[in-house]
């Protein structure tokens, strides 16, 4: 430790070493404007100092500092969904989806965590999605989590073009924290109203009461969020500034995919595995399908909600899917039997390997949008 300095005794003092209780400082006198100090003042023994208080010792190694740019450039991206939409299979199946990129896209997607805990998330949901081949349990609460995201360069007509390479502070929380007067609401809507980007989670299978939980959950999401940005002057004519990914999630169901196949909605690659998918272009014209033709009124009231509280001009839609679907032993796609889930003993599992559908590309376009919004408005995403 470096000598400390008492200009009064002008000499370095130097701290005690050793383990034990430090003695009570050597009272310093300081000049009075009145006179001499009191020596009266002074007698008798000086007053006990406070007893040191062990340091606690954090288990595993020394985190660093993470090394991403100032809070005002990051990307904030937030994930919203009404409960059991798969929020958490999303998040984990975000990194498996990156390190394939490279074999369907080319270039490749490097995605780490800026803290230990980001690691050991990412790790557990890989180690899950493709050892134990099991589905992560569902959030509990709110939990805010840093990743690095770097992408390949992007080539431009002019100049050696760009790098993406940002933070994404993902907001991880339970579909329930959404519903009106949850004691963690407010939190997650301030957490949404840092955020430049939105991917939504639709979920289009189960009962009509829980298609109406999940606008209630959006609807009272959206009035808080809208009164917040509006309350610090952040509204753009009107509608909040965010640009969003709808994704209609769960495209590998069954429930989903055979009356999606059946209406003509989905095309089929003839290269490598083959896999069946909705056009990039079509999937707005297939989400407006499955609002008014598949799914009914509480889906429509989600669609009018989230075109009305967001310009539909900053709004992209995709048919996503966290796991894939389930590939003949050929490595293919196989229309007579291309079911992923199976469960046993209580719990979901896969057939085979997850191949992530539409999870990496929502959050590339998002990046992208927002980084030509930022430069042309000088800086500044909104």
């Amino acid at each position: 430790m470096a000598d400390l300095y008492d200009p009064n005794r002008n000499e370095p003092v130097t701290p005690p070493q050793g383990g034990g209780p430090r003695p009570d400082p050597e009272p310093v006198a300081l000049p009075s404007p009145a006179g001499p100090a009191d020596e009266g003042a002074r007698s008798g023994p000086p007053p006990a100092g406070p007893q040191p208080v062990p340091d606690a010792v954090p288990q595993g190694l020394p985190e660093r500092v993470p090394t991403a740019g100032p809070d005002a450039d990051r990307v904030r991206i937030g994930l919203w969904g009404a409960p059991r939409s798969g929020k958490t299979t999303y998040l984990a199946a975000l990194p498996l989806a990156a390190m394939q990129h490279q074999r369907h896209h080319g270039g490749g997607w490097h995605i780490s965590g800026m803290t230990e805990e980001a690691n050991a998330y990412l790790s557990q949901g890989m180690d899950l999605l493709t050892r134990q081949r099991a589905f992560p349990e569902a959030t509990m609460g709110v939990r805010e989590i840093a990743w690095s995201v770097q992408g390949p360069r992007k080539k431009r007509k002019l100049g050696p073009g760009r790098r993406p390479n940002f933070v994404l502070d993902i907001q991880d929380a339970a579909g329930e924290v959404y519903g009106d007067g949850h004691p963690q609401q407010a939190q997650l809507v301030s957490l949404l109203a840092r955020s430049h980007g939105l991917i939504y989670l639709f979920d289009p299978l189960g009962d009509a009461q829980r298609a109406t939980e999940s606008f209630n959950f959006l609807h009272s999401a959206l009035t808080l969020l809208t009164a917040q940005v509006r309350n610090r002057g952040g509204l753009v004519d009107g509608r909040l500034p965010h640009h969003v990914s709808v994704c209609v999630a769960k495209f590998d169901h069954p429930g989903i995919f055979q009356p999606a196949a059946e209406a003509g909605w989905v095309t089929q690659d003839h290269e490598g595995a083959q896999l069946p998918r909705i056009p990039r272009e079509r999937g707005e014209q297939f989400f407006q399908w499955m609002c008014d033709d598949f799914r009914g009124a509480t889906a429509r009231l989600v669609r009018d909600a989230l075109q009305t509280y967001f310009d539909p001009r900053r709004i992209a839609y995709y048919a996503t899917s966290a796991v894939g679907f389930r590939l003949a032993p050929q490595h293919v796609f196989d229309y007579r039997d291309y079911v992923q889930e199976i469960e046993a003993d209580g719990r979901k599992y896969l057939r085979t390997s997850p191949g992530p559908i539409n999870v990496l590309e929502p959050l590339i376009d998002l990046e992208d949008r927002i980084h030509r919004e930022t430069n042309r408005r000088g800086g500044k995403p909104w």
